[in-house]
């Protein structure tokens, strides 16, 4: 079976060692960088090797957040490269902030086809190539006297995408995915309400955001439009765990590539399965996790998720939900930013097992 992980190497990310540091002359113990090696296995990637490193900057104020640039790299034992340049930002006093995303794969692929019941066992193997750049900033210039919590902010995206399906022999019945290489420009506008008490690993607050973007074929090679809605709830509960809940609604309307359709992501949003796994026009995905600091730099979580996809409202709800159930273990990068790096299991409709790795939480 696909994502039945063979060999838990993986653990040996979380067993090898975090490198930090800190200013050699501050009497504070501000954290200026950390690394950690990638070392794991799925059915996915195979072995894979690399590291992760994120560099911190002092915030402007006292109690305000820190600016970090993310930096990851890695390959894999099934010819797949992927790195990535990611930094995060705040400032005049964290009135504007944002987040930069300069990403390139070389990676092998599985088609699974279209829909909301994908054969596990079924697939079409192919090669891409992707380049893109993504930005959001946001601010409260104009609404912090009135609307405290209240942000708004601008999206775009550059994407170059090349996609060969012709490389490896297929004999099911999948047809070939219509719209697949060139370029995905789009811009658009977001809307938060954010009164989680941190972005990391939040133990209070709530999280409402909306986003419309818009691709078009003056800008690229495709016309659509993207709509989502984000919401996270955030609480205490009993033995000093903070719990989390999340609700995501996608919706696709228009001259989509497949790759870029509503559905599971893999990392954050229906952990355990390869991206796209199951897609369609609209989306939606439950979780529920629970989040637990144990000893040292060391954390766990235990988490429930439902996803599912449709081309229309009524199919999305008529469908029905995919289930996973899983674990992970999470490793501190920077303990006074609440951020870690975490590697889970699941079990993915209880018949598959997946992992994932990645840093900061899901959601």
């Amino acid at each position: 079976m696909r994502f039945l992980t063979k060999k838990l190497l993986a653990l040996a990310a979380f067993a090898a060692p975090t490198f930090a540091g800190v200013e050699a002359d501050s009497t504070d113990d501000f954290q200026r960088f950390s690394a950690v090696p990638i070392i794991g296995y799925t059915e996915e990637t195979k072995y894979q090797f690399g590291a992760m490193a994120i560099i911190f900057f002092r915030p402007e104020f006292e109690g305000g957040n820190a600016t970090e640039l993310d930096l990851s790299f890695y390959g894999t034992t099934r010819k797949q490269v992927t790195g990535s340049i990611s930094p995060k930002f705040y400032f005049l006093k964290d009135q504007i902030s944002g987040e930069l995303d300069l990403h390139y794969d070389n990676w092998v692929g599985n088609y699974f086809g279209r829909g909301n019941n994908p054969d596990i066992d079924d697939f079409r193997k192919f090669d891409r190539r992707t380049f893109y750049l993504t930005s959001l900033t946001e601010s409260n210039f104009g609404t912090k006297q009135w609307l405290k919590d209240f942000r708004y902010g601008l999206f775009f995206e550059i994407n170059y995408t090349d996609i060969d399906l012709n490389r490896y022999h297929y004999h099911g019945n999948l047809n070939r995915p219509e719209n697949t290489d060139g370029w995905r420009n789009g811009i658009g506008y977001h809307l938060s309400m954010d009164t989680r008490d941190n972005t990391n690993w939040a133990r209070h607050g709530y999280l409402v955001q909306w986003g419309h973007y818009f691709y078009n074929k003056g800008m690229g090679d495709y016309s659509y439009t993207h709509q989502e809605l984000d919401v996270r709830g955030y609480t205490e509960f009993i033995w000093n765990t903070s719990m989390a809940v999340g609700l995501l609604w996608q919706r696709v309307d228009g001259n989509a590539p497949f790759d870029k359709l509503a559905g599971s992501d893999g990392l954050k949003r229906f952990r355990g399965v390869e991206k796209n796994y199951f897609y369609g026009n609209q989306a939606m995905f439950l979780q529920m996790e629970f989040r637990k600091k144990l000893f040292w730099r060391l954390a766990g979580d235990i988490f429930f998720e439902g996803g599912k996809t449709g081309d229309y409202f009524s199919d999305l709800m008529r469908n029905k939900w995919h289930r996973s159930l899983g674990f992970g273990g999470r490793l501190a990068l920077n303990q006074k930013e609440n951020l870690y790096a975490r590697c889970e299991f699941s079990w993915v409709d209880f018949k598959n097992i997946g992992m994932t790795m990645y840093v900061r939480d899901a959601f």
